[in-house]
């Protein structure tokens, strides 16, 4: 039966920390280091928030080019990449826009993932899911 170690390159960044019943909650309380004999199926081993006052690097730059017209219509651009990831993919990336009230509906055309739009609260959603820094 595995037995997993995983530490964190910051773990104090962590807030509202929960975790599965396999973690062993001693040593993440006296080491800040996840030990755990990993359970069978799928499950979530923890989950977290990270503060608003803690500044983290995301593995991802984004650039922007956004453009609207007086009498209805725009033009939005966003390009999304990895940064330097040590070759590693980085996965569920997810990116929310919210958009001016103005705004009715969003016709996109993007190059990976899916997007949805909801007119109501006016955010534009784009699921990109896994960034291949080798593409």
């Amino acid at each position: 039966m595995p037995d997993l170690t995983l530490t964190f390159i910051n773990p104090r960044l962590f807030d509202d920390v929960s975790f599965h019943p396999c973690v062993r909650l001693k040593r993440w309380e006296s080491e800040r280091v996840l030990s755990f004999i990993p359970p069978d199926g799928n499950s979530r081993l923890l989950s977290y928030h990270i503060g608003s006052q803690s500044v983290v690097a995301i593995p991802v730059y984004i650039r922007h080019n956004i453009s609207f017209r007086d009498v209805g219509g725009g033009r939005l651009d966003i390009t999304v990449g990895p940064k330097q990831t040590m070759g590693r993919a980085v996965e569920s990336v997810i990116l929310e826009v919210p958009m001016p009230k103005c705004v009715l509906n969003c016709n996109l055309t993007v190059n990976q993932g899916k997007y949805t739009f909801d007119p109501v609260s006016k955010v534009l959603r784009w699921d990109l899911g896994r960034i291949d820094p080798t593409k």
